[in-house]
């Protein structure tokens, strides 16, 4: 460990004297919960971030040339447990790890991975998506990160991107994957994302892109998902979004219960300076006519400069083979000092329905267990949340 601090200590020193800028960062959310149950007696002592695993520290290292013509971002992070549940204890890069050059001012080439670095994606994210996130049995809806514009290429892949901004309102992105093996070119352009983004001053932002995932199967062919979506930003305290997506394929290729296209709709409103008020609503239309739906409403109200109160209150149904869930969250956060803050919080998830389906109540570590072949329907837990960034 000691080794590696030195290592980024003396590559900061020595980038300094090359660059003109060197920029540090860090941000990271940690959910010990003490005391949960998963409906089979009151149990505890597990950890996890917001979207899963267990990631204590993680830093963000910036570097750019004095002209601005080139820089590298180093994102690393250290797992106790992986997003899987598995123990780690491992170094990893972040979701942002890359280089990048600008041959002219319009066009940047990026090379790594690529976690919203076109800067495009469509988010609405408050309450337990900032918490311990409700696991739903379905991928057909969406919430949080990505709501209405999806913008992950490179997370769990690496690749090449390109950006282009002839305008300045206008920016067209592009993105290959790569790894270390050379491939027929259909798995190279044929998965990778290509899309647009136009800024309306003074009014909101509009975008569209296809992530290809093109493919054949006994001659039936698959394109990819295309996705739209509009940003409004033309109302003081009021941010709007709405997005469509929907799979290119053909039919015969849609087994039961895959997605055929979605849509996604979602305000934030400050009514007054220390009340927020959140909604959101994802209907995903599944093959043969079945559907998931998801929707959710949450608060966010600040008492005074350092005590915040949060709560929400969220559907998912899957499907019709499936039992619905709902969850809540009631929650408060206390300011420590300018770069943390404290919160206690309990949330819960119940199953809808008389189905047996062990994973549709859930709250990320907070499984239902299964006694007698049977899920239980409720759980909880209630989570500490360690919230420190620099």
């Amino acid at each position: 460990m000691k080794k590696l601090i030195g290592a980024l200590a003396l590559a900061a020193m020595v980038a300094a004297s090359a660059f003109a800028e060197v920029s540090f960062g860090a941000w990271v959310c940690n959910l010990p919960s003490l005391i949960a149950s998963d409906g089979d007696g009151i149990k505890g002592g597990a950890a996890n971030n917001p979207w899963g695993g267990w990631r204590p520290a993680r830093a963000d290292i910036r570097f750019s040339s004095d002209d601005g013509k080139a820089g590298m971002i180093l994102g690393v992070y250290t797992d106790f447990i992986n997003d899987k549940g598995e123990i780690s204890k491992g170094w990893s890069h972040s979701d942002n790890t890359l280089m990048w050059i600008k041959p002219i001012d319009q066009i940047t080439l990026s090379l790594g991975s690529h976690d919203n670095f076109f800067g495009t994606r469509g988010d609405l994210c408050y309450g337990s998506w900032n918490w311990l996130r409700p696991e739903a049995t379905t991928n057909n809806v969406r919430w949080g990160e990505g709501f209405t514009f999806d913008a992950n290429a490179g997370w769990r892949d690496h690749g090449l991107g390109l950006q282009i901004v002839p305008l300045e309102a206008l920016k067209i992105f592009a993105f290959v994957p790569l790894d270390g093996n050379i491939k027929t070119l259909d798995k190279v352009f044929g998965k990778g994302w290509y899309g647009a983004m136009y800024t309306i001053d003074g009014i909101g932002k509009i975008k569209a892109q296809l992530k290809a995932n093109s493919d054949e199967t006994n001659g039936k062919k698959e394109i990819g998902t295309f996705e739209a979506a509009f940003d409004l930003t033309a109302v003081d305290k009021l941010y709007a979004t709405v997005g469509v997506d929907f799979n290119i394929k053909d039919s015969d290729l849609y087994g039961k219960g895959d997605k055929m296209f979605g849509v996604q709709v979602g305000a934030s409103y400050g009514i007054t300076e220390a009340f927020k008020l959140s909604a959101d609503f994802s209907i995903g239309i599944l093959k043969d006519g079945d559907m998931a739906l998801a929707f959710g409403v949450g608060l966010d109200y600040a008492v005074n400069d350092a005590l915040g109160l949060v709560a929400d209150v969220r559907m998912f149904m899957p499907n019709n083979d499936c039992n619905s869930m709902m969850s809540f969250l009631v929650g408060a956060t206390y300011a420590c000092g300018s770069n943390a803050s404290l919160g206690l919080g309990f949330q819960a998830a119940m199953q809808m329905g008389d189905k047996v389906n062990v994973n549709a109540c859930q709250i990320k570590y907070v499984k239902a267990a299964v006694v007698d072949g049977e899920a239980k329907k409720f759980v909880f837990a209630v989570p500490l949340r360690f919230n420190v960034w620099f």
